[in-house]
């Protein structure tokens, strides 16, 4: 470790960290507007939105994370709004407070130089930039973890009650903040087994005795929430497999594999030893620990792995690779710091694809929406399109909001009635629900299509009095749908019928024998199939016509209530579906990958 007797050389090294600080704030900080809110961060918003904490962590309780991140956050909203800005900056704050942490936990394991390089490695990572700029609880867990590490090697030196207390409250936080903590918790655990502290077992377990008392109160929540999600959480599925791995080293490199290695190349001599006992093992087990467990349990329990979830190992590359960095003569090493920077900057777009650009489409809509042109929405209320919908009050002026309930087939034709005079409707609705489609299809019978827009699963479309009957669909690029019962129509039955009903489809391109189809009877929730018929399509050249009549027998058993028709095309290989594509737009707007047709009603 160097040390200056200087009198100004303390308030210089201070002056440089902060200044180090203040720029890496700068860099996540600035592009806290450069995007829209995204599926993940519209939920948090809508958690944090109610005047009242308790309903706040209802919300909570009934998701699958733990609730500090969500209740901070409604507290600070009551100050500051809930605009994108006010909503993402207490990540890019968490971020610096990781920063200041993995400079203090660099100079309490090596020295202050390496702190400084470890700084300057996780600032410019674009997996830390990324979580900074989201309204989502990693940001928090990251400096959480981090301060965890930091209060650990401060107890490790020290270890009396206070310390012990403040190391297991912080523990505490890291579990109430996100389950995944837990795993550097463990890591913690297993590096004091390892490496014990000089006052035996009682010091080494004495900070988990408070961290799992405060953690009690929550832990019949957790089961719950386990219980109601046994398949993890609401996310794809990601396998623990190979290309995962690449995947997760991927975003740690930016994809320069090369970089990370040279520092520790040998031709840069012998490696100085930490001042730290354990010190490197620490390191070790904080890197692989986290991201082994998960990947476990992702193969041998539930689906639970995400990369994000993996974030708290991010200081532990950083000091790992800082390290390496502060054995290397001085040129090489600032120039090796500037070409990994460079490379994490120059990669980020690419590793970290842009986020919907929900503010822009709803802003769209509004602009070409007349003052009185009446709209049916039913955006839900935790989605982006809701939180931009009040936000830029898309609502303003005549609208239906339908996204209170369920509306079975009848319920909406007797609402529709109330907008036959107007000479333009619109419609901003999800394209999986059948609800969309009995809409949609009642106002094409009688207007054409004046706009049309689509993002993610929303559609924006407005019907103008004139032509009729515009809408076109087809399955990819290669089935158009050209007849079949369609969502204005309605069947009455009852149990232990039989449905039989007769599609058209045209082959744009030559079908071979991979295909299938699937005719579905679908309950109102559109969760539950109560008859099927599926049916290889056969091999047909280009501009045949393929003539289609499935039959579904009505089980005895089944629920009387409201119920529709789903109509898909799938590789009966796989199981993968064909996408449902609206044809008058350009290239096709995406309407997901089920045609929701006839509305079924079945009695007793």
């Amino acid at each position: 470790m160097i040390v200056s007797s200087g009198r100004g050389a303390r308030p210089a090294r201070l002056l440089l960290t902060s200044l180090a600080l203040l720029l890496a704030f700068a860099l996540a900080s600035g592009g806290l507007l450069d995007e829209s809110l995204w599926n993940d961060e519209a939920w948090t918003a809508w958690a944090v939105q109610p005047p009242y904490l308790a309903e706040t962590l209802a919300r909570v309780r009934a998701d699958v994370h733990p609730p500090l991140y969500f209740l901070a956050l409604a507290g600070w909203t009551r100050a500051a709004g809930d605009s994108v800005y006010a909503l993402r900056l207490p990540s890019a704050l968490f971020g610096l407070l990781t920063l200041a942490g993995v400079y203090a936990a660099g100079l309490r394991l090596f020295d202050r130089q390496t702190g400084l390089l470890a700084l300057a490695l996780l600032a410019t990572a674009g997996f830390f930039i990324y979580y900074t700029r989201e309204a989502r609880m990693y940001g928090l867990l990251l400096a959480l973890g981090t301060l965890a590490v930091w209060l650990y090697l401060r107890w490790r030196a020290r270890p009396n009650a206070r310390r012990g207390l403040l190391y297991g409250g912080l523990l505490a936080a890291l579990l109430y903040t996100h389950y995944a903590g837990a795993l550097l918790a463990l890591t913690l655990l297993v590096h004091a087994l390892l490496f014990p502290p000089r006052r035996g077992w009682a010091a080494l377990l004495f900070p988990f005795a408070p961290a799992l008392a405060l953690f009690a109160p929550w832990l019949p929540v957790f089961f719950d929430q386990m219980r109601a999600n046994p398949n993890g959480p609401l996310a794809l599925p990601v396998p623990t497999d190979w290309g995962t791995l690449a995947a997760l080293a991927l975003i740690f490199t930016g994809g320069h594999w090369l970089l990370p290695l040279l520092p520790f190349a040998p031709v840069w001599g012998v490696l100085p030893v930490p001042r730290l006992r354990g010190a490197l093992p620490l390191l070790a087990l904080w890197l692989l620990l986290t991201p082994a467990a998960l990947l476990a349990l992702n193969a041998w329990a539930a689906p639970v792995y995400q990369v994000r979830y993996t974030i708290t190992v991010l200081p532990a590359g950083a000091l790992l690779l800082a390290w390496g960095l502060r054995r290397m003569p001085l040129p090489a090493r600032a120039a090796l710091l500037l070409a990994l920077a460079a490379a994490q900057l120059s990669a980020y777009p690419a590793v970290w694809p842009g986020k919907p650009p929900w503010e822009a489409a709803i802003r769209q809509v509004i602009a070409a929406r007349g003052p009185l042109e009446p709209a049916i929405t039913d955006f839900a209320p935790y989605s982006p399109a809701a939180y931009y919908g009040r936000a830029l009050h898309f609502r303003r002026g005549i609208t239906l909001d339908l996204s209170w309930r369920l509306h079975h087939a009848g319920e909406l034709r007797d609402l529709l009635v109330a907008f036959d005079d107007p000479p333009s409707v619109w419609a901003a609705l999800p394209t999986n629900t059948a609800k969309t489609w009995h809409i949609v299809t009642l106002l094409d019978a009688e207007r054409g299509i004046g706009y049309r827009a689509a993002l993610m699963n929303m559609i924006f479309y407005r019907f103008d009095r004139g032509a009729a009957g515009d809408l076109r669909f087809r399955f990819g690029g290669g089935l158009r749908y050209v007849d079949g019962p369609d969502a204005g129509q309605r069947f009455d039955l009852r149990r232990g019928d039989r449905l039989c009903a007769d599609f058209t489809l045209q082959a744009l391109e030559a079908v071979d024998g991979r295909f299938s189809t699937g005719l579905h009877l679908v309950d109102i929730t559109g969760g539950r199939s109560a008859a099927q018929h599926d049916a290889g399509l056969g091999s047909w050249a280009a501009g045949d016509f393929i003539h289609l009549s499935p039959c579904l027998d009505i089980p005895p058993q089944a629920a009387p209530g409201y119920y529709h028709l789903e109509l898909a095309v799938y590789n009966w290989s796989t199981g993968q579906r064909l996408p449902v594509v609206e044809d008058g737009g350009g290239d096709g707007l995406d309407w997901g990958d089920v045609m929701r047709l006839a509305a079924v009603n079945v009695g007793e």
